[in-house]
């Protein structure tokens, strides 16, 4: 009887620990790499020292089961491995979860043809880049951002040309950037720049940046007729510190200054008159650097 009794616990035992195993390697194949996947390889391991230790332990122990008693250790072994299957699925599906939901909630911040924030994700970040502006009294620019001529390449070359133009402008914005920049595809063909930290002056060389390498690089997303034409962008500035910190007029007056920009003939940066202020010395040696 304890001959049965041991064998029916020690099954269960290495069935648990066996399923608990299968599971914490479905869970760790599904991370990324790193010290986090790393640690869980360490975990697998320590179990499957201890489906090995039971399976010693078992064929050990044969003859010394003889009363009730003596299952007790058997007992505490099958209740250790319940807890750990338990532990791994509830892990499993815990995960499996919270990445659905990161996965969601970054679909439903990003602009699926360019991988830039859309317009939703970005009023959340401007809202939250103002407040902060206004709290500590740091400056902070913003940069709108529109493709001169754009219908003219949806209209000549299609539309599948007019998006593979907007992804390589959005690559293009965000290889200008600093990593405390906030880019978005705010609609259609225009785009906008949060720059914190930022003076308008500043921000005018930074948007002079981004607009030279439009104009330099983005005709390559016209393939066989990058020869054709440039693709081009004009950019309107307006700064916080010179606007009271409101974000509506912020926005306002960066559109008449991009409104300015293009009436003038496009493919320039325009600031918005209460911001043009003189730029440092250092303005004019690191925009010729950028274009260099």
């Amino acid at each position: 009887m304890e001959a049965t009794a041991t064998f029916l616990v020690g099954s269960a035992v290495l069935i648990m620990a066996v399923a608990a195993a299968a599971t914490l390697w479905q869970l760790v194949s599904g991370l990324p790499v790193g010290r986090m996947r790393s640690d869980w390889y360490v975990l697998l391991a320590f179990i499957a020292c201890f489906i090995l230790g039971y399976l010693y332990y078992l064929v050990g122990s044969q003859e010394r089961y003889e009363s009730t008693p003596d299952l007790i250790a058997p007992a505490m072994f099958f209740m250790g491995a319940a807890f750990v299957a338990l532990v791994a699925r509830i892990m499993l599906r815990t995960t499996r979860d919270l990445l659905r939901v990161s996965s969601l909630e970054a679909e439903s911040a990003t602009d699926p043809l360019t991988g830039l924030k859309n317009r939703r994700a970005f009023d959340q970040c401007w809202k939250v880049e103002l407040a902060r502006a206004k709290r500590f009294a740091i400056p902070l620019s913003l940069l709108v951002i529109d493709i001169d001529h754009f219908k003219d390449v949806n209209d000549s070359y299609g539309h599948a040309v007019g998006d593979q133009v907007l992804i390589k402008v959005g690559q293009l914005i965000c290889s200008c950037l600093r990593v405390s920049d906030v880019a978005a595809r705010y609609g259609g063909e225009e785009f906008a720049v949060i720059a914190p930290h930022t003076a308008p002056n500043m921000a005018a060389l930074l948007a002079e940046r981004l607009r030279a390498a439009v104009q330099r690089d983005a005709c390559h997303a016209l393939g066989q007729h990058a020869s054709e034409r440039n693709i081009t962008v004009s950019v309107g500035v307006a700064g916080a510190n010179d606007l009271g910190l409101s974000g509506e007029r912020m926005f306002e007056c960066a559109d008449e200054a991009l409104y300015e920009a293009k009436h003038a003939g496009r493919n320039r940066v325009s600031i918005a008159a209460s911001a043009s202020a003189a730029p440092p010395a250092e303005f004019g040696m690191m925009l010729a650097k950028a274009a260099f």
